[in-house]
C-alpha cells in the first residue's frame, strides 16, 4: 500500500553532494563512497527481494531506484516513467552455506537477518546463527506476479545513498537510517527492501522505511521530524531488524536558527548578487527593485563638534559644547597604529569588501542564533559609520528612534547606503570618518577627544598600547571605560593587540610587550557643556552668545542657531582685549568687592570701531543667588537711571540748534518750570526741580552749569530744546530706553536722567559717549571682527565696523571740550587720570545708582553702580566699599574711582593723544547770553557787604576780582593739554568721603537727589 506522508516546507532544501547527514539537529556534508557488495539472498537498500539483478549488475526495484535518484531541488518534478514489468522468480537459495550473489561472496553475518523478507512462502527462518552463518532459506517457490512498481523513474545506478554507514538528511526530507558496514548489520537496508506478502504471494511496493514522495511535497517517512519509529520496525522486522535509538530534537531552535542563518544570508546575497536574477526568499524580485528604489547617496554633514570664541589676540575665552564633546582630527594626524587596532578589532576584512561583508554577516548571523541573542556583531566599519551619520542626521525623537532601531527596513536601508559610501570615499577616508565620529565613553566623541580625555596627549602621539585600549572602548563605551572598569578595559585593550599581531600589523613579540604596560589612564573631569561660567569674561562671553543666537546667518529658528553655535564647530574672533578686561575686572572688583551687594559695571568701547573691549562686572557669573552669583547681564542690561550722564543729550540737542557756550541761565535753588508741570505734594519745592545742593544758584552758562552739574540750568536749556529733540539726539548717539515711546514732550526728569521711564545699560551709555569721542561718528557695538564655520568659510556674524556720521563733527567735538572739563574742575575730579580724557558724572534719584561715563580718543568707558536687587528699594546708603564708608553714592566718588583705575591701567602701554578743541563756530553759536532775567538783588543788610549780597544771589566772586561778579564759567580749550589727577579726598565739585573738604560742590550729607534733582 502506499504510505501518505504529510508534506515538509521546501524553504530549507537545497542540493548537495554527497549525502547531507542529520545529528542531534546539525548538519553536516560528506561526500558519497562506494556500496558495499550487496549481500547474497537478500537485498540492499538499492534492491527488492527476489528481483535479479540487471545484466550490467546494478539491482532493480522501487527502492534502488529511489535510492538512485538525486534529492529534489527546486527545479519542477520529472515526469512519471511507465510501469516496469515483473521481474522472473529466482532460483531457490541452497539450504546450507553462505549465500553468494553476482558481486561477490556475502558478508558474514548479514544473510540471517534478510533471508526472513526472501520468498513467498519459504519454511521458517529458524533461529538466527552465529554471525558468518546463513541459516535456512526454505524451498524456493513461485515468486508469483509482482505488484505494479508505482510511478517512477527509470532505475539507473545505484546513488550514494544506498551506501551503509551514511545518514542521510536533506532539508526537511530524511532517508532510512544506516548503520555502517563495518558494524555487520543492515537494518537500514533491510527495511527499505521491498517486502512479499505471504498470504497472497505478490510483492508490495511499500517498504517499512522508505518514504513515498509524492510529484510535489518533499520525502517524508518514519524517520523524518515528522515520526521518531525506528528503521525497520514499521512493518514488523524479524529478528535481524534493529531499533536505532533517536534523541530528541528541539524543532523550534533549529528552525529558528535555520530562519535567522537563511535571513542573514538572504539580505547579503541579495544585495551582492545585484542585479536581481531568481531571487529568492527575502529578496523576491519585487523585493530587489525596492531596494534598488531606495535612497543611495547618504547625506553626510559636517560633524558636531564645540565652537570657540577667541579674544582679538587669539587667546580663547571659551568653548561651547553641545551634546558631543569632540575635537574633528584629519587623517594625516591619526597614526597607523591606531587605523590598525581599529580594523583589527572591528573589522578585520575592512580593506577587502566592498562595505557589506557577508563571511561576517553569516558568521555572526550563527553565532548570534546559537547564544540565542546578539554574541557578535557582523556590521562592518563603513555600515557603522553610516549608523552614526543616519543618528547625527536625526532631528526629532522618532526619527532618532528609528536610527538606532533593529527593524529590517532600516538594515536594507543601511546596507544601501554603505554601497555607496565605498563608491563615494576610499578605505582611509571611511576609517578617518569613522574614527570621528565613534564614541569613545565618558562623553568623549572622536579619536581626537578621546586621547586628549584619557591620556592627555594629542591623536598624532598614542603609543600602542593607547591605540588599543582607544579602539576596544567603541564596541562598548560603558562596559570597558578604564576609569570605571580597569580590569575589563586591560582585558580588552590585550584582545585588541592579540587581534593586531593576528593579522600581522604588529608581532607577537610587540603584542606582549604592549601588554606588559599599565593603563595609565587619567581621564580629564568632563568639560562644561558651556564654559562662559568660567571664562576670564564670562558677561562678555554671555553678551556674545546671545548676539549668536539672534544672527540670521546661523539660521531661521532658535533651535537651529543653537545646535550651530554648540555643535558647528564655529570659530568667532571677537573684540575683546584681553589687558583692557583685566584692567577693568580689577578695577571693579577692588573697589567694591564681589561679596558687596552694591554691583559695579564697566564696558569698554573703542570709538571709530564700535569693538567692545571689555564688560567687566563684580560678580561671580552663576546662579547661586546665595553666594552672591549672577547671571543678569548687567552690562546690557537696562537696569538704572542714567542720572546726569544724560545732561550730555541735551547739550548736544542745544548746540546743534544754535546755542553756544555762552548761553545762560540764573539757575536758582529750586525752579519751578512752566513747560514741565510737577506736583510732588509736599515738601520743599514740591512743584518745581531742585538742585543737589540747596546752596547752588546763580547764573550759569553752559560750561559751569555741565561742570557743576546744575539741575535747574538744565531743565532750563531743555525748555529751548524741547524734550522730542533730546530724545531723538540720544537715540542717534545709541540710546534708546526700554520705554522711551511713552516719554512725553512735558516729562522735564528726562533733561536731567529721570523719570519712570529712563532706563538704560552700560553699553548703551558707552555706545553714546564713544560716539562723540569719535567726532559724531556712530560705529555700532561690534563683539567680533571674523567667524568661520567648521569648514573655514566665513559666516555673516562678524562684519566690518558699521559706522555712521550722525552729529556734525564740529558740535561734536565741542561737546568734548566742554566735557573735559568735569574731571578737572567739575564733579568728576576721581576720575582724572593724567592725560587728556572727557566725561560726566550721574546721580539719579534718591542715590538709587550713580555713574561716570568719560573717555579718551582711544577708549569710551561707561561706569554704573547700584544694588541689582532693587535699586530704589536698596538705595546707595552706606556702602562700605574701597576702604570706606560712604554715607551716600554720587557718580564723582566710586564710579569715578572705578573709571580711573581701569583707564590707567589700560592706558598704561598707550600714547598720550590730546581730545580734539572745540568748534569756534558751534562754540560761539548762533544763540546765546542770559536767557532769563534774575530776579533783584535783596537789599543789604547793615554790615553785609556786596560778595556777600552776590554769594546770597548764587554769584561767585573770584579771587582777585574785588567785588566784581562773574557769571560761572571757564575759558574752553585751556583743559585740552594735560590733566593733574587729583588725589582721593579732594574733590572739585564732586562728592566726597565723610569728612572731606570740596570745592564748589556738595559734601556727602548735603541735599538728597530727589525725582526731580538730577544728580550730579
Amino acid at each position: 500500500m502506499l504510505v501518505e506522508v504529510p508534506r515538509r516546507s521546501r524553504r530549507f532544501r537545497r542540493p548537495t553532494e554527497g549525502v547531507t547527514s542529520t545529528s542531534g539537529g546539525r548538519e553536516s556534508s560528506t561526500p558519497s563512497r562506494p556500496s558495499p557488495p550487496a549481500p547474497a539472498g537478500g537485498s540492499s537498500r538499492g534492491g527488492s527481494a527476489g528481483v535479479p539483478p540487471r545484466a550490467d549488475g546494478t539491482p532493480r526495484g522501487v527502492a534502488a531506484e529511489r535510492a538512485a535518484t538525486p534529492p529534489r531541488s527546486a527545479t519542477p518534478p520529472r515526469p512519471a516513467a511507465p510501469p516496469r514489468p515483473a521481474a522472473p522468480p529466482r532460483p531457490a537459495a541452497p539450504k546450507s552455506g553462505p549465500v553468494t550473489s553476482k558481486d561477490g561472496p556475502a558478508t558474514p553475518g548479514s544473510a540471517a537477518p534478510t533471508a526472513e523478507a526472501a520468498t513467498p512462502g519459504a519454511g521458517p527462518a529458524g533461529k538466527p546463527r552465529p554471525a558468518g552463518k546463513a541459516g535456512p532459506a526454505g524451498k524456493a517457490r513461485p515468486a508469483g506476479k509482482a505488484g505494479p512498481a508505482g510511478k517512477t523513474g527509470p532505475a539507473g545506478k545505484a546513488g550514494p545513498a544506498a551506501e551503509a554507514g551514511v545518514r542521510a538528511k536533506i532539508r526537511g526530507r530524511t532517508a532510512a537510517r544506516s548503520e555502517p558496514a563495518e558494524t555487520g548489520t543492515t537494518a537500514a537496508a533491510t527495511a527499505a527492501a521491498t517486502t512479499v506478502s505471504p498470504a497472497t504471494g505478490t510483492a508490495s511496493v511499500a517498504s517499512t522505511g522508505t518514504a513515498i514522495r509524492g510529484q510535489d511535497g518533499p520525502a517524508s517517512g518514519p524517520d523524518t521530524l515528522d515520526s521518531q519509529a525506528p528503521a525497520g520496525a514499521a512493518q514488523g522486522g524479524g529478528p535481524g531488524a534493529r531499533t536505532l535509538p533517536r534523541p530528541p530534537v528541539d524543532r523550534r531552535r533549529v528552525l529558528k536558527k535555520m530562519a535567522l542563518t537563511a535571513s542573514a544570508l538572504g539580505v547579503v546575497v541579495a544585495l551582492l548578487s545585484l542585479p536581481f536574477v531568481g531571487a529568492v526568499g527575502l529578496f523576491a524580485k519585487g523585493s530587489a527593485d525596492h531596494f534598488l528604489g531606495l535612497p543611495s547617496e547618504l547625506v553626510t554633514p559636517p560633524l558636531p563638534q564645540s565652537s570657540t570664541i577667541l579674544a582679538s589676540d587669539g587667546s580663547v575665552i571659551a568653548t561651547l559644547r553641545g551634546a558631543e564633546n569632540r575635537i574633528v582630527v584629519p587623517g594625516s594626524d591619526i597614526p597607523k597604529i591606531m587605523r590598525e587596532a581599529i580594523v583589527s578589532i572591528e573589522d578585520a576584512r575592512f580593506y577587502e569588501h566592498g562595505g557589506v561583508d557577508p563571511q561576517g554577516v553569516l558568521r555572526a548571523a550563527l553565532r548570534n542564533s546559537e547564544a540565542g541573542g546578539v554574541a557578535q556583531g557582523g556590521s562592518t566599519l563603513t555600515q557603522q559609520y553610516v549608523k552614526n551619520v543616519l543618528l547625527q542626521n536625526a532631528r526629532t525623537t522618532q526619527e532618532r528612534e528609528v536610527a538606532a532601531g533593529d527593524s529590517l527596513d532600516r538594515k536594507i536601508q543601511e546596507l544601501r547606503y554603505a554601497l555607496d559610501i565605498e563608491k563615494r570615499f576610499s578605505k582611509d577616508e571611511i576609517l578617518e570618518r569613522y574614527l570621528n565620529i565613534a564614541y569613545f565613553g565618558d562623553g568623549a566623541y572622536g579619536v581626537g577627544t578621546a586621547a586628549e580625555h584619557y591620556f592627555g596627549v594629542p591623536i598624532s602621539q598614542v603609543t600602542l598600547e593607547q591605540a588599543a585600549l582607544l579602539a576596544g572602548l567603541v564596541q562598548s563605551p560603558s562596559r570597558y571605560n578604564p576609569a570605571a572598569h580597569p580590569q575589563a578595559a586591560l582585558v580588552r585593550r590585550n584582545t585588541v593587540l592579540d587581534k593586531m599581531a593576528e593579522n600581522n600589523y604588529v608581532s607577537p613579540t610587540q603584542a606582549d610587550a604592549a601588554k606588559q604596560m599599565p593603563l595609565n589612564v587619567v581621564p580629564a573631569p568632563p568639560p562644561a557643556a558651556d564654559s562662559c561660567e568660567t571664562s576670564t569674561a564670562p558677561f562678555f562671553c554671555d553678551y556674545v552668545r546671545s548676539q549668536l543666537r539672534a544672527s540670521p546667518a546661523l539660521g531661521t529658528t532658535v533651535e537651529e542657531r543653537n545646535r550651530r553655535i554648540y555643535e558647528g564647530g564655529l570659530v568667532i574672533r571677537t573684540t575683546l582685549d584681553p589687558l583692557v578686561q583685566q584692567a577693568a575686572q580689577d578695577a571693579v572688583n577692588s573697589t567694591i568687592a564681589p561679596d558687596n551687594r552694591v554691583s559695579a559695571t564697566e564696558v569698554v568701547i573703542q570709538p571709530g570701531t564700535g569693538n567692545i573691549l571689555a564688560m567687566a562686572v563684580n560678580r561671580v557669573y552663576g546662579s547661586n543667588a546665595g553666594l552672591n552669583q549672577t547671571v543678569v547681564p548687567l552690562p546690557t542690561n537696562a537696569t538704572f537711571q542714567p542720572g546726569s550722564t544724560f545732561k550730555t543729550f541735551v547739550l548736544a540737542a542745544a548746540m546743534e540748534q544754535g546755542y553756544g557756550t555762552s548761553t545762560a541761565f540764573y539757575s536758582p535753588a529750586c525752579y519751578v518750570s512752566p513747560k514741565f508741570p510737577l506736583d510732588r505734594g509736599e515738601g520743599d519745592c514740591a512743584k518745581g526741580f531742585s538742585n543737589s545742593d540747596p546752596a547752588e544758584a546763580g547764573i550759569y552758562d553752559i560750561p559751569r552749569g555741565t561742570w557743576d552739574s546744575v539741575n535747574t540750568f538744565y531743565v532750563q536749556l531743555a525748555e529751548k530744546t524741547g524734550i522730542p529733540a533730546v530724545m531723538e539726539m540720544a537715540k542717534r548717539l545709541g540710546v534708546v530706553p526700554p520705554k522711551a515711546d511713552k516719554i512725553g514732550p512735558t516729562d522735564g526728569a528726562t533733561a536731567i536722567g529721570g523719570g519712570q521711564y529712563m532706563y538704560v545699560s552700560p553699553l548703551q551709555m558707552a555706545d553714546a559717549y564713544a560716539t562723540i569721542a569719535g567726532g559724531g561718528l556712530r560705529c555700532a557695538p561690534r563683539f567680533a571682527t571674523g567667524a568661520v564655520d567648521s569648514s573655514k568659510d566665513p559666516i555673516d556674524v562678524a562684519r566690518p565696523p558699521q559706522c555712521e556720521q550722525v552729529l556734525a563733527k564740529g558740535v561734536a567735538d565741542t561737546v568734548t571740550s566742554v566735557l573735559a572739563g568735569v574731571p578737572i574742575n567739575g564733579t568728576g575730579t576721581n576720575a582724572a587720570i593724567g592725560r587728556p580724557s572727557a566725561g560726566k558724572t550721574g546721580t539719579t534719584d534718591e542715590f538709587s545708582a550713580a555713574w561716570y561715563v568719560g573717555f579718551t580718543p582711544q577708549m569710551t568707558a561707561a561706569v554704573s553702580v547700584g544694588d541689582p536687587t532693587g535699586a530704589e528699594s536698596h538705595p546707595l546708603r552706606n556702602v562700605v566699599a574701597d576702604g570706606r564708608t560712604w554715607s551716600r553714592v554720587f557718580g564723582g566718588d566710586l564710579p569715578a574711582i572705578i573709571w580711573g583705575k581701569s583707564m590707567r591701567a589700560a592706558l598704561a602701554n598707550q600714547p598720550v593723544v590730546a581730545l580734539p578743541g572745540a568748534d569756534p563756530t558751534v562754540a560761539h553759536g548762533t544763540k546765546g547770553g542770559l536767557q532769563n532775567t534774575p530776579p533783584p538783588p535783596p537789599a543789604p543788610t547793615p554790615g553785609q557787604g556786596l560778595g556777600d549780597m552776590l554769594q546770597n544771589l548764587g554769584q561767585q566772586v573770584l579771587p582777585g576780582v574785588f567785588g566784581q561778579p562773574q557769571a560761572r564759567s571757564a575759558p574752553l580749550g585751556g583743559q585740552n593739554g594735560t590733566q593733574q589727577a587729583v588725589p582721593n579726598g579732594q574733590d572739585n565739585g564732586g562728592g566726597q568721603p565723610d569728612g572731606g573738604a570740596q570745592n564748589g560742590g556738595p559734601q556727602n550729607g548735603g541735599g538728597q537727589n530727589g525725582q526731580n534733582r538730577g544728580g550730579r
